[in-house]
């Protein structure tokens, strides 16, 4: 099957009920992890125990019908943070990779067509939507600052000694703008979604960021398309496919297809989200970050080598520790494989010691067909 007509059957899933419910719940159990970090009076120090909070609501979440299966899986890796080794102006600094990476797959005929990922890290307000980027440590360094920078740059890094990033140089691209992104915990249990890059442009120098400077800077971007009502149909989409899958997409000089929009799912892409349930919408169309492997079109094969290392590197952490429940997390990952038959194999050596990072996966399984 083609592109074109998988997009096309996502685009049905979409429209249903049992999606539409899907959302909701999934919605509703990170939102209820949140609200309890925050009755127990949680701050940053208790990060990980929102995080892992989260990724238990929503871990064996599944809803399916005749033609379709949607399922999220969760893991949460203890250990050391997901440190990683990086050049900062003219120091070299230690920092994490992220809290949590969300990864969407969508299969159909037991392949894989698209997968996107984002990295994000969790930063919580207290008494109102505001963020503070100006803790220093001991060595009176910034890591928030250093954290931001990493995550809406990404420049080159490897993963520390001990953590379970894989310890050789990744040079990631970052098309989406949002490979890297924050998510702004606030009160009573809610966060808002946003790329790091928007982030860090829009906290510039300042030590702190309030949600009204966030949410309206997306719109600096001018929609290349818009959703119209009635919502968006995929005749309506056929003609931009034709037109632009079909001539640019497969352009050396076109990297892969991106659209500010919020509905045509995997080729849109969407920066931002004032709370959980935009998010997870937005989420559960792949809209929310970076494309690291489409079939019959380019991607992020940077990102994309990134994530079948740190995949090999979780397996065989969970193998040395005999991890039965990381271990299943693994397979069910490739339990589809890639449409051009790759992935699952892993580069290069690295220590995987220790490590603590926390991974949800979400399957968008569109059935079988001819």
């Amino acid at each position: 099957m083609s592109t074109e007509e998988v997009i096309e059957k996502y685009i049905q899933l979409i429209e249903t009920e049992c999606f539409s419910k899907y959302e909701k719940d999934f919605a509703h159990k990170m939102q209820m992890g949140l609200y309890e970090g925050y009755q127990r009076g949680a701050y940053e120090p208790e990060m990980v125990s929102d995080v892992e909070a989260i990724i238990n609501n929503v871990n064996g979440l599944s809803v399916s019908d005749n033609r379709f299966r949607i399922s999220t899986n969760g893991i949460f890796i203890h250990g050391n943070k997901s440190q990683i080794e990086f050049e900062y102006y003219d120091s070299k600094t230690q920092r994490e990779l992220g809290d949590l990476i969300f990864i969407t797959s969508v299969i159909y005929n037991n392949r894989k067509y698209f997968e996107k990922l984002t990295i994000t890290q969790f930063k919580r307000s207290t008494k109102r939507p505001k963020w503070y980027f100006n803790k220093k440590d001991k060595n009176g360094k910034y890591p928030d600052k250093e954290q931001l920078y990493l995550l809406a740059r990404f420049p080159t890094f490897k993963g520390a000694k001990g953590s379970i990033i894989p310890m050789r140089e990744y040079n990631l691209s970052n098309y989406s703008n949002c490979l890297g992104s924050y998510g702004l915990l606030y009160k009573p249990g809610d966060f808002a979604f946003a790329s790091a890059k928007i982030v860090e442009v829009f906290l510039g120098n300042s030590k702190n960021i309030s949600i009204e400077h966030i949410l309206p800077s997306t719109d600096f971007y001018e929609p290349l398309m818009f959703c119209p009502h009635p919502p968006f149909h995929f005749r309506d989409a056929e003609e931009l496919w034709y037109k632009l899958c079909r001539h640019y997409f497969r352009k050396p000089f076109f990297p892969y297809p991106i659209f500010q929009n919020n509905f045509l799912p995997v080729i849109g892409n969407s920066s931002r989200s004032c709370n959980v349930h935009e998010f997870t919408e937005k989420y559960l169309r792949a809209l929310i970050g970076e494309l690291t492997f489409a079939y019959e079109f380019s991607y992020n094969q940077l990102a994309f080598q990134f994530l079948q290392d740190l995949m090999m590197a979780i397996r065989k952490k969970a193998q040395r520790e005999r991890n039965d429940k990381i271990q299943n997390f693994v397979n069910s990952f490739y339990q589809n494989v890639y449409g051009e038959g790759q992935g699952g194999k892993g580069f290069g050596e690295f220590d995987y010691e220790g490590g603590g990072i926390g991974i949800i996966h979400t399957v968008i399984n569109l059935g079988e067909g001819e």
